[in-house]
């Protein structure tokens, strides 16, 4: 019962931050609110934080299945942006975007599998 919630949590989360990185992605310039971090740095950690709670959500599917969707969906989004006022695409910021999602994946992989030893009381091979 406690798993099954936490598994729908997580999938409204994951559901979530992809929805809102497509409208931070596609809001005019004018709109946009800035960090202190680069535009860079922004895309690597949204995507890194989107694909962890994704894989926590959707990671029984196939890790590498989520990886593609994701890449695909911030290729898509970064070409978008060309539409929205202001905006560019940049094959860079892809780049970042990329990066992001194979952290946020390798993450949840390495946490996934800590707790997978640590539940069987066995201690991680070096």
């Amino acid at each position: 019962m406690v798993r099954h919630r936490l598994k729908t949590i997580s999938r409204f989360l994951a559901w979530g931050s992809i929805i809102a990185l497509a409208v931070l992605s596609l809001i005019p310039t004018e709109q946009m609110i800035r960090t202190a971090l680069t535009g860079r740095v922004e895309h690597l950690v949204a995507y890194a934080g989107t694909a962890c709670i994704a894989a926590t959500a959707f990671g029984e599917r196939g890790l590498f299945r989520l990886i593609f969707a994701l890449l695909i969906y911030a290729g898509s989004l970064e070409f978008l942006q060309r539409f929205s006022p202001g905006r560019t695409s940049s094959i860079l910021d892809f780049m970042f975007s990329g990066t992001g999602v194979l952290l946020g994946v390798g993450a949840f992989a390495l946490l996934a599998r800590w707790l997978s030893t640590e539940a069987n009381g066995q201690r991680p091979s070096h």
